[in-house]
This record gives structure tokens, sequence and C-alpha cells, in this order.
């Protein structure tokens, strides 16, 4: 009973943790561009409105599948296996994908140059991180199992079918 109190308490504080981080990233920042330096009125954003609306309606639903997958497989903040599974079978980074496809999908929606400018910045920062820092410290951490998940799964594009595994 308390192994399974620990184990929902661990899932609960990893999604809150990454909801948090979502809303600072996709919405929170983005509100504060746009509070200094407003886009279009939305009357104006009709034909933009539904590319951008999807963009966000698709990146948020890949954030939270993201974030529950690796809460709820990971169980931890430096989980002890590659996770595979989910979502982490279509792309290497998703919920950073994720946040670059809302943040891109809220500079369609709004037409604002500046929130463009914040997504090319933060896909910019996250890509030198990802490349530098977190992926060699994934082959560090976990061996020959990263560069093998590595060969199977893109690092940005998500491959929209699984390879078969024959």
């Amino acid at each position: 009973m308390v192994a399974q109190s620990s184990k929902i308490r661990t899932v609960v504080v990893l999604l809150a943790f990454r909801l948090m981080v979502g809303f600072i990233v996709a919405a929170w920042s983005p509100f504060l561009v746009l509070s200094a330096h407003p886009g279009k009125p939305f009357a104006e954003l009709v034909p933009l409105s539904v590319a951008g609306a999807v963009l966000i309606a698709v990146g948020t639903f890949g954030y939270l599948w993201c974030a529950w997958d690796f809460a709820s497989t990971g169980l931890s903040f430096s989980p002890p296996l590659v996770v595979e599974s989910g979502i982490y079978g279509f792309v290497r980074h998703p919920m950073y994908f994720s946040l670059v496809l809302v943040l891109f999908g809220e500079s369609v929606f709004f037409e604002s140059w500046r929130l463009l400018g914040y997504a090319w910045v933060f896909w910019l920062i996250v890509h030198i991180f990802v490349v530098i820092y977190e992926e060699p410290h994934m082959v560090k951490r976990w061996g020959s199992a990263y560069p093998q998940y590595s060969k199977r799964v893109p690092r940005w594009i998500p491959r929209i079918l699984r390879p078969s595994t024959e």
C-alpha cells in the first residue's frame, strides 16, 4: 500500500512539474510578449487562426501525452531506463518539440513576429542544450541503449509511423 502511494505521489509531482514548465514556456511568456507588444485584434485573425489553433492543439496534446508517458513510465526526473513508449517512440524529445509547436502556433495565431522570434530562440537554445549536454549525458547514463534508440527515433521531426519490428 505504501509503495503504491509513493508511486502515485511521484507521478503527481512529475506531472505537476512538467505542467508548470509547459505553462511558463507556452502560456506565461507568450502572454508577457503579447502584453508588451499586442498582435492584431482577434477579429482580424480568421485566416491564420485555424492553422495556429491546430498547431497549438497538437502541441498541447503532445506535451500532455509525453508528460504522462514520462511520469508514468520513468517514475523519476532521471529515469533508470530509456523511455521509448508512447510518444517517445515517434520523436526523441517530444516535450521540447511540443512546446516549440505550441509557440509556433501562437505566433501564427496572433500573427506576432515577436512570438515567432521567441519560438526560434527557444528552439535554438533547446537544440544547443540537447546536442551539447542532454544527449551525450544520456549516452553516458544508459550506454548503448540510447544510441540504438537514437537510430530508431528522430530527434526533432516526428516519425508518423513507427518502423516495423521484424
